[in-house]
Protein backbone atom coordinates (compact mmCIF):
# COMPACT_ATOMS: atom_id res chain seq x y z
CA UNK A 1 0.00 0.00 0.00
CA UNK A 2 2.90 2.36 0.75
CA UNK A 3 4.38 1.74 -2.69
CA UNK A 4 1.05 2.43 -4.37
CA UNK A 5 0.72 5.64 -2.34
CA UNK A 6 4.22 6.78 -3.36
CA UNK A 7 3.52 6.11 -7.04
CA UNK A 8 0.24 8.01 -6.82
CA UNK A 9 1.92 10.92 -5.07
CA UNK A 10 4.59 11.06 -7.78
CA UNK A 11 2.02 10.94 -10.58
CA UNK A 12 1.89 14.22 -12.49
CA UNK A 13 -1.93 14.04 -12.77
CA UNK A 14 -2.55 13.49 -9.05
CA UNK A 15 -4.27 16.40 -7.33
CA UNK A 16 -5.37 14.74 -4.09
CA UNK A 17 -5.02 11.44 -2.23
CA UNK A 18 -7.47 10.29 0.44
CA UNK A 19 -6.48 7.22 2.43
CA UNK A 20 -8.80 4.60 3.94
CA UNK A 21 -11.83 6.28 2.42
CA UNK A 22 -14.99 5.19 4.26
CA UNK A 23 -17.73 3.65 2.11
CA UNK A 24 -20.75 5.53 3.41
CA UNK A 25 -23.66 5.55 3.96
CA UNK A 26 -23.10 2.71 6.36
CA UNK A 27 -26.07 0.64 5.25
CA UNK A 28 -25.28 0.70 1.51
CA UNK A 29 -22.55 -1.94 1.55
CA UNK A 30 -24.76 -4.02 3.84
CA UNK A 31 -27.54 -3.81 1.26
CA UNK A 32 -25.16 -4.82 -1.54
CA UNK A 33 -23.92 -7.75 0.54
CA UNK A 34 -27.50 -8.90 1.22
CA UNK A 35 -28.38 -8.72 -2.48
CA UNK A 36 -25.34 -10.85 -3.38
CA UNK A 37 -25.72 -13.27 -0.48
CA UNK A 38 -22.32 -12.24 0.90
CA UNK A 39 -21.71 -11.98 4.66
CA UNK A 40 -20.91 -8.36 5.46
CA UNK A 41 -17.88 -7.86 7.76
CA UNK A 42 -18.68 -7.39 11.45
CA UNK A 43 -16.62 -6.29 14.41
CA UNK A 44 -15.25 -9.52 15.94
CA UNK A 45 -17.55 -11.05 18.52
CA UNK A 46 -20.39 -8.61 17.84
CA UNK A 47 -23.36 -8.16 15.54
CA UNK A 48 -22.20 -4.65 14.59
CA UNK A 49 -21.23 -4.26 10.92
CA UNK A 50 -17.92 -2.56 10.18
CA UNK A 51 -17.59 0.41 7.87
CA UNK A 52 -15.77 -0.74 4.74
CA UNK A 53 -12.95 1.42 3.41
CA UNK A 54 -11.03 1.74 0.16
CA UNK A 55 -7.26 2.12 0.51
CA UNK A 56 -6.86 5.18 -1.72
CA UNK A 57 -9.23 7.56 -3.45
CA UNK A 58 -7.35 9.67 -5.99
CA UNK A 59 -8.42 12.92 -7.61
CA UNK A 60 -6.73 13.07 -11.01
CA UNK A 61 -6.48 15.96 -13.43
CA UNK A 62 -7.63 15.06 -16.93
CA UNK A 63 -7.82 17.16 -20.13
CA UNK A 64 -11.60 17.27 -19.83
CA UNK A 65 -11.77 17.82 -16.06
CA UNK A 66 -11.14 15.82 -12.89
CA UNK A 67 -11.53 12.07 -12.38
CA UNK A 68 -11.92 10.11 -9.17
CA UNK A 69 -10.21 6.71 -9.08
CA UNK A 70 -10.60 4.24 -6.19
CA UNK A 71 -7.69 1.88 -5.53
CA UNK A 72 -7.48 -1.22 -3.37
CA UNK A 73 -3.92 -2.43 -2.78
CA UNK A 74 -3.49 -6.08 -1.85
CA UNK A 75 -0.76 -8.69 -1.89
CA UNK A 76 -1.62 -11.67 -4.09
CA UNK A 77 -1.27 -14.02 -1.14
CA UNK A 78 -4.05 -12.13 0.64
CA UNK A 79 -6.59 -12.59 -2.16
CA UNK A 80 -8.50 -15.29 -0.34
CA UNK A 81 -12.07 -16.12 -1.29
CA UNK A 82 -13.31 -14.12 1.70
CA UNK A 83 -11.21 -11.07 0.84
CA UNK A 84 -12.36 -11.29 -2.77
CA UNK A 85 -15.95 -11.11 -1.51
CA UNK A 86 -15.15 -7.90 0.39
CA UNK A 87 -13.39 -6.48 -2.66
CA UNK A 88 -16.50 -7.21 -4.71
CA UNK A 89 -18.52 -5.11 -2.28
CA UNK A 90 -16.05 -2.26 -2.79
CA UNK A 91 -16.15 -2.55 -6.56
CA UNK A 92 -19.94 -2.50 -6.72
CA UNK A 93 -20.09 0.46 -4.33
CA UNK A 94 -17.88 2.49 -6.68
CA UNK A 95 -19.58 1.18 -9.82
CA UNK A 96 -22.86 2.59 -8.54
CA UNK A 97 -21.20 6.02 -8.54
CA UNK A 98 -19.61 5.66 -11.96
CA UNK A 99 -16.15 5.78 -10.39
CA UNK A 100 -13.34 3.59 -11.71
CA UNK A 101 -12.11 1.04 -9.17
CA UNK A 102 -8.73 -0.67 -9.52
CA UNK A 103 -7.29 -3.66 -7.66
CA UNK A 104 -3.51 -3.33 -7.43
CA UNK A 105 -1.15 -6.16 -6.49
CA UNK A 106 2.62 -6.50 -6.57
CA UNK A 107 2.27 -7.77 -10.14
CA UNK A 108 0.90 -4.55 -11.61
CA UNK A 109 2.86 -1.75 -9.98
CA UNK A 110 6.17 -0.21 -11.10
CA UNK A 111 8.19 -1.80 -8.32
CA UNK A 112 11.55 -0.26 -9.28
CA UNK A 113 10.13 3.26 -9.43
CA UNK A 114 8.29 2.73 -6.15
CA UNK A 115 11.45 1.50 -4.45
CA UNK A 116 13.46 4.46 -5.72
CA UNK A 117 10.82 6.93 -4.58
CA UNK A 118 11.03 5.27 -1.17
CA UNK A 119 14.83 5.77 -1.31
CA UNK A 120 14.16 9.52 -1.42
CA UNK A 121 10.94 9.59 0.63
CA UNK A 122 12.42 11.45 3.63
CA UNK A 123 13.29 14.39 1.36
CA UNK A 124 9.63 15.35 1.09
CA UNK A 125 9.46 17.00 4.51
CA UNK A 126 13.11 17.73 5.23
CA UNK A 127 13.57 21.28 6.51
CA UNK A 128 17.25 21.17 5.56
CA UNK A 129 16.25 21.73 1.94
CA UNK A 130 14.85 25.17 2.72
CA UNK A 131 17.50 25.98 5.31
CA UNK A 132 20.32 25.24 2.86
CA UNK A 133 19.28 28.04 0.52
CA UNK A 134 20.19 25.80 -2.41
CA UNK A 135 17.85 25.12 -5.32
CA UNK A 136 17.31 21.32 -5.46
CA UNK A 137 17.39 21.40 -9.28
CA UNK A 138 20.80 23.09 -9.14
CA UNK A 139 22.07 20.49 -6.67
CA UNK A 140 20.91 17.72 -8.99
CA UNK A 141 22.61 19.43 -11.94
CA UNK A 142 25.89 19.49 -10.00
CA UNK A 143 25.38 15.82 -9.04
CA UNK A 144 24.97 15.03 -12.75
CA UNK A 145 28.12 16.98 -13.60
CA UNK A 146 30.11 14.76 -11.22
CA UNK A 147 28.47 11.61 -12.57
CA UNK A 148 30.54 8.96 -14.32
CA UNK A 149 29.39 5.45 -15.27
CA UNK A 150 31.99 3.86 -13.00
CA UNK A 151 31.10 5.87 -9.86
CA UNK A 152 28.79 4.81 -7.05
CA UNK A 153 25.96 6.93 -5.72
CA UNK A 154 27.96 7.60 -2.54
CA UNK A 155 31.04 8.73 -4.47
CA UNK A 156 29.07 11.14 -6.66
CA UNK A 157 27.22 12.45 -3.62
CA UNK A 158 30.50 12.96 -1.75
CA UNK A 159 31.95 14.96 -4.62
CA UNK A 160 28.78 17.03 -4.95
CA UNK A 161 28.38 17.95 -1.29
CA UNK A 162 32.09 18.86 -1.08
CA UNK A 163 31.70 21.21 -4.04
CA UNK A 164 28.62 22.85 -2.49
CA UNK A 165 29.73 22.84 1.16
CA UNK A 166 26.76 20.92 2.62
CA UNK A 167 26.54 17.79 4.73
CA UNK A 168 25.47 14.44 3.30
CA UNK A 169 22.00 14.50 4.85
CA UNK A 170 21.24 17.88 3.32
CA UNK A 171 22.64 16.67 0.01
CA UNK A 172 20.43 13.60 0.02
CA UNK A 173 17.40 15.74 0.85
CA UNK A 174 18.19 18.22 -1.94
CA UNK A 175 18.68 15.47 -4.49
CA UNK A 176 15.54 13.66 -3.38
CA UNK A 177 13.51 16.84 -3.66
CA UNK A 178 14.76 17.31 -7.22
CA UNK A 179 13.81 13.73 -8.07
CA UNK A 180 10.31 14.12 -6.61
CA UNK A 181 9.92 17.43 -8.46
CA UNK A 182 11.04 15.84 -11.75
CA UNK A 183 13.98 18.23 -11.84
CA UNK A 184 16.62 15.50 -11.93
CA UNK A 185 18.01 13.28 -14.67
CA UNK A 186 18.45 10.35 -12.30
CA UNK A 187 16.74 7.32 -13.82
CA UNK A 188 14.36 5.92 -11.20
CA UNK A 189 12.68 3.43 -13.55
CA UNK A 190 15.46 1.13 -14.77
CA UNK A 191 17.50 0.05 -11.77
CA UNK A 192 17.09 0.05 -8.00
CA UNK A 193 19.13 2.81 -6.39
CA UNK A 194 21.47 1.99 -3.52
CA UNK A 195 24.20 4.01 -1.86
CA UNK A 196 26.95 1.71 -3.10
CA UNK A 197 25.86 0.96 -6.65
CA UNK A 198 26.27 2.92 -9.87
CA UNK A 199 23.68 5.46 -10.97
CA UNK A 200 21.85 5.61 -14.29
CA UNK A 201 20.93 8.97 -15.80
CA UNK A 202 18.16 9.59 -18.31
CA UNK A 203 19.26 10.73 -21.74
Amino acid sequence: ELKVHLLAEYGSATLDIREQFALLPWDETQSIAAQLGIRHPFFPGTSTPTVLTTDLLLTLERPDGMELVAISAKLKKDLTSRNLEKLLLERLYWNRRGIRWILVTEDNIHAIRAGNLMFFETALNDERVTESGINPAEFSRRFEEHWAPSLSFNKIMSMTIDSMSVDVHTGHALLGTAVWSRDSKIDIDTKKLTHRDKVHLKA
